[in-house]
């Protein structure tokens, strides 16, 4: 009767245990389930213009004059500094540039998707290659964007941008 005894006994407490914990464990009434909500902002855009290199010449002495296209002769790049609130953005936020160049009247978009998971101080680089810059012209226009699940958590432009 004694092995009968303990099992109960071990059946009643292993209930009891299972009893207080779904108590303590229980959400309040009324309360809604965590919902995660990702949050970013934009500290900066800094933009600059890296001109095309030019290769040495041998020869002391020699002098070289610019094409008068040199002045779109480079790519045009945006160094994008964000900031991603604990617990940070996971994979997949994307940090979408919209541009308008000089020379065509049409919006260009530039992606660049995150392979990791962003929290903190982030820095993305986006550039314009030289080729699309030598056809349509500088970048006259941009928008920045940072954009997770559809949602954009944060937008920054040009003084000049319409839109």
């Amino acid at each position: 009767m004694s092995n009968a005894t303990d099992k109960g006994r071990r059946a009643g407490w292993l209930a009891a245990t299972l009893a207080a914990a779904a108590l303590f464990l229980a959400a309040p009434a009324g309360a809604e389930p965590y919902v995660y909500v990702a949050r970013a902002h934009l500290v900066g855009v800094e933009r600059s213009f890296a001109a095309a290199s030019t290769a040495p010449l041998s020869g002391a002495g020699v002098r070289v004059f610019q094409e008068p296209e040199a002045e779109s002769d480079g790519a045009e790049r945006f160094d994008v500094r964000w900031y991603a609130n604990p617990p940070g953005i996971p994979p997949g936020a994307v940090l979408l540039l919209e541009t308008v160049h000089e020379g065509s009247p049409i919006v260009r978009n530039h992606v660049l998707r995150t392979t990791d998971k962003s929290e903190g101080h982030v820095r993305s680089v986006l550039e314009i290659p030289a080729a699309e810059v030598r056809r349509e012209g500088r970048v006259a226009q941009w928008r920045v964007r940072i954009v997770w699940r559809g949602r954009v958590l944060d937008a920054q432009a040009s003084p000049n941008w319409i839109g």
